[in-house]
């Protein structure tokens, strides 16, 4: 069920969005532009078969201007933020909550009405991905279960759930994908719905810190792993062989080795290439590179190589990723 949406106008009146025509396909698919005089742009609501709910929106604003968003219940909502820059108001909540270009968000509000400012003169994109009360439970399953089900239904219980985190390339990277979604009907649906789902799932494992099943990681020698992924992480174009990478954690070879893949389900290698493609594709959504520029700058010393694990990585050419974006 979607929200009533009011903007305010320069007159300081609050007025509906215009809703158009909805596009062709199973799925419910609103979009609502921005109001004349006020900017240029749209927002665009998907209602998801599994009663998730999908919102992107790319435009801007002449100034700075307030939403009133109002749900018939309260929702677990995940925001990903690519550019731009909104605050929040709740009344669950006793300071302005604001999420700048870079972050993610994950929160939950017993009162379902929200006031949104969005700074104007700058684009804002940003992905929003929600779950009515009366589905949280199928998506997170039994809360005595390990991971972070414990935790978000306590939270909701309470009536309030907050947690900020900053993005790393891949959910950055997928978060791409959507906007230069080439398919249409039914496909078009799935595929947004499965990279929403993507989102979820890294916020979650990032939120929570999940491992893998049973495994046997004690938390200093995860903290180590972590530290490690993040050099890798911050050294995309000149990696630290795994030697030096161990040596910076105060491990050895082997127990960073099998320690990564427990966690991160993957081995550095497997790790560092996903993110390296990752931070290629964000280059060039974004215009600043061409091909050859964008692989150098990830790290890749062969365009055609890039341009293989591109395409094994995100079913699409380097070449129509930028083509369609």
């Amino acid at each position: 069920m979607s929200a009533e949406v009011t903007i305010r106008n320069p007159d300081g009146k609050y007025i509906r969005f215009q809703e158009e025509p909805a596009l062709s396909g199973p799925g419910r698919e609103i979009v609502r532009s921005v109001p004349p005089g006020l900017g240029r742009g749209r927002f665009l609501n998907l209602d998801c078969r599994s009663g998730m709910e999908i919102c992107m929106s790319r435009c801007r604003f002449t100034r700075d201007y307030l939403a009133r968003i109002a749900w018939p219940a309260p929702r677990l909502t995940f925001v990903f933020c690519l550019s731009g820059a909104t605050q929040t108001l709740n009344a669950c909540s006793t300071s302005p909550l604001g999420i700048t270009a870079g972050q993610a968000h994950l929160h939950y509000f017993e009162d379902p009405v929200l006031v949104r400012r969005t700074a104007g003169d700058k684009e804002i994109r940003a992905v929003v991905v929600r779950f009515p009360s009366e589905k949280i439970a199928g998506l997170l399953g039994p809360p005595n279960e390990p991971g972070p089900q414990k935790t978000i239904t306590k939270a909701i219980a309470q009536g309030r759930l907050f947690y900020s985190q900053t993005m790393n390339f891949t959910v950055q990277s997928v978060l791409h994908q959507m906007y230069a979604c080439p398919h249409r009907g039914l496909v078009r649906q799935i595929f947004l719905e499965s990279k929403a789902m993507e989102l979820v799932a890294y916020t979650l494992e990032q939120a929570f810190d999940t491992a893998l099943p049973g495994s046997p990681i004690r938390a200093d020698e995860r903290d180590r792993i972590i530290a490690a992924r993040d050099i890798l992480v911050s050294r995309l174009k000149f990696p630290p062989s795994l030697t030096d990478l161990a040596r910076q954690v105060d491990m050895s070879h082997t127990r960073l080795t099998r320690g990564f893949k427990k966690v991160f389900g993957c081995t550095v290698f497997a790790y560092l290439r996903k993110e390296r493609l990752a931070y290629a594709g964000m280059l060039l959504s974004e215009n600043r590179l061409n091909i050859t520029e964008a692989a150098f700058e990830a790290g890749f010393c062969s365009s055609s190589h890039f341009a293989q694990a591109f395409r094994k990585q995100f079913g699409i050419s380097p070449s129509d990723f930028t083509s369609r974006k």
